[in-house]
């Protein structure tokens, strides 16, 4: 597959010049502050099946040109076909089910991007999301599903889903409550409030905060350290770790999930909120229409 928005290079690590043990992923998307729309989610999930046979023992997770990742790409979110980027028109769909199908691909996307996060989870490399600038939605989803979280002094972390008219999904949730607790976790889901740096590490959301002009020096150095302990020993432990932290990782819990957010994606608070947001003015919700006045097909 080509990788239209992600970078990907293998690399050795300094400790072992010629090890090609560290894999090094960049969210490039720099215009649209690294969003993961469509295409962005399929080239992870492909990505991830890439590196499980790779000589990368440790991989690292990064944006480009400052940023993280700026959560989903709300440009392509239930948005009628005509009026999406390429992600939807490469498709070629059109005529009378159009409007019906436009429903299917969003749906198809959140299920990618949940295969997505639950791969990474299950990587036997152990991975380092490097993060700076903003990470928030399903930019802070990723992050939650590496092993270890490295933040510059000028990253900011927010849970935005609720806000912009859907619902957290697969790590924030799930995973959020036993890294942060519970009660802050309710408190970033529910509230969308921006966490700092400072505030980020000091929750335990993220291991350690640098300047962001050492981030990737800083990552590398982890990684080069952990390249050079045993493989099998260092895969066992991340395994036997993601075991006892999965104890809530059922199947039934990730098709809930999936059918809300598929319910949630045809009303119409959902479609303001994506409206206001790319018309840059704070939403209307709860005007009491139930569902999308688009989603014609639906009645």
């Amino acid at each position: 597959m080509k990788y239209r928005y992600l970078d990907w290079k293998i690399e050795s690590s300094e400790q072992n010049p010629g090890d090609n043990a560290i894999g090094i992923i960049t969210l490039n998307h720099p215009e649209n502050a690294n969003a993961m729309g469509p295409r962005m989610a399929m080239e992870m999930h492909q990505l991830v099946d890439e590196i499980r046979y790779s000589t990368a023992r440790i991989v690292i997770i990064t944006g480009a040109d400052g940023n993280f990742c700026g959560g989903g790409d709300l440009k392509v979110e239930t948005v009628p076909m005509e009026d999406q980027n390429d992600d939807w028109k490469d498709y070629g769909v059109n005529g009378e089910y159009g409007e019906m199908l436009v429903w299917f691909a969003n749906d198809y996307y959140h299920i990618v991007a949940q295969r997505m996060c639950r791969k990474l989870e299950d990587l036997p490399q152990v991975t380092i999301a490097a993060i700076d600038g903003i990470t928030v939605g399903i930019g802070l989803e990723l992050a939650v599903s590496c092993d270890l979280r490295i933040a510059s002094d000028r990253s900011r972390f927010a849970e935005i889903a609720v806000p912009a008219g859907f619902m957290s999904e697969w790590s924030a949730p799930r995973s959020l409550p036993g890294l942060i607790g519970q009660t802050k976790a309710n408190e970033m889901i529910l509230t969308g409030r921006f966490v700092d740096a400072a505030e980020a590490a000091d929750i335990d959301l993220v291991n350690k905060v640098v300047p962001s002009d050492r981030l990737l020096d800083e990552a590398r150095a982890w990684a080069g350290r952990m390249a050079t302990y045993p493989t099998m020993g260092l895969r066992y432990a991340k395994d036997t770790i993601r075991l006892y932290q999965n104890q809530n990782r059922l199947p039934e819990s990730g098709e809930l999930e999936m059918e809300r957010i598929f319910e949630i994606t045809r009303t119409a608070d959902c479609a303001e909120g994506v409206e206001a947001f790319n018309q840059k003015r704070a939403p209307a919700y709860n005007q009491g229409v139930p569902v999308d006045k688009r989603a014609r097909w639906h009645d």
